[in-house]
């Protein structure tokens, strides 16, 4: 397949501004959607992105969204408490490219076959089950699997331009010389993508005829620990990094009184577990991807993430 002209639904978050590098590098026209005019404007000032200010809730600014691309990528992220909209945006989304004929491809994550049973995960995995979280990014990629959407299912990513993740995190943490703080054991091995790694195959998945209406695991760069992690880290800074680890009971306990992370303990128990990912079904359709390692992309975040907190301090 080809395509001239995509849409990026949620595009000022990582994923969506990283998709449009890669769609405009590939000659593409971009249009931008999102629901702030200024973070439009301070995301995308660069020539040849349409900007657009629409609201995916909204049926009728969703269809005037997608009026007139051929693609359609859903990059839409939401806070933990405000899971709810994904199913909501969803079904506005399926709609509107019913009425337009353009594609549809989404990119999830890995939360839609919690709770994970088996290892490497792959697509025959069961859907079902598991808490909140799970049941709307299932129901979410459901309303547009019925639309023929191509679903990319994607690990935890980090990288530049990336905020919120467990990975990020605590590579911002190592970044600013606090101790690194960690969910579960530091020797568990879990699997991260590099996010402009997995932006270059969910364009790739999108020109192929055959991804639409099917489900796909994107997968990274293989399992590593934490411990792995911050010996990375240590040798890119130059000093030593601490990490302390904390189990579920640990977790209970504080979330007691933060939040946030009483809003993340449903999944909680998820992130203290082994996870690996199969992309065995990708590759026979796009082929071969050369994954760029940890070595490389543990310490790009680390020299983005650098940059970033010496531009704050401007």
């Amino acid at each position: 397949m080809e395509f001239r002209h995509a849409a990026i639904l949620g595009a000022t978050g990582p994923t969506g501004r990283l998709l449009a590098d890669e769609l405009l590098r590939r000659g593409v026209k971009v249009r931008a959607v999102a629901r702030s005019r200024a973070h439009l404007d301070r995301g995308f000032a660069v020539a040849g992105v349409e900007r657009v200010v629409a609201d995916m809730r909204n049926p009728e600014q969703a269809r005037r969204a997608v009026e007139g691309c051929d693609v359609v990528f859903d990059c839409i992220g939401v806070p933990v408490d405000r899971l709810a909209d994904h199913p909501l945006t969803a079904r506005n989304i399926a709609e509107a490219v019913r009425r337009s004929g353009a594609r549809c491809v989404q990119v999830s994550s890995y939360w839609a076959y919690v709770p994970i049973e088996r290892t490497p995960l792959n697509e025959s995995h069961p859907r079902s089950g598991g808490n909140d979280a799970a049941r709307l990014r299932r129901e979410a990629e459901d309303l547009l699997l019925e639309a023929d959407a191509a679903v990319a299912n994607l690990p935890d990513f980090y990288g530049p331009l990336v905020h919120t993740s467990v990975l990020q995190q605590a590579l911002r943490e190592a970044q600013q010389g606090r101790t690194v703080r960690w969910i579960g054991s530091p020797t568990t091995q879990r699997e991260y993508v590099y996010l402009s790694d997995a932006v270059k195959k969910v364009s790739e998945l999108a020109m192929y005829e055959a991804a639409y209406g099917a489900r796909w695991i994107v997968p990274g760069s293989g399992p590593i620990s934490i411990e792995r992690v911050t010996a990375i880290a240590r040798r890119h800074l130059g000093r030593e990094i601490r990490v302390r680890a904390a189990g579920l009971l640990t977790l209970r306990l504080i979330s007691l009184f933060v939040r946030p992370l009483r809003a993340f303990m449903p999944m909680a128990k998820t992130y203290v577990r082994p996870i690996s990912y199969d992309g065995a079904k990708l590759r026979g359709l796009i082929g071969a991807a050369q994954a760029v390692d940890y070595d490389e992309g543990i310490p790009a975040t680390l020299d983005w993430l650098a940059g970033e907190a010496g531009a704050a301090a401007k």
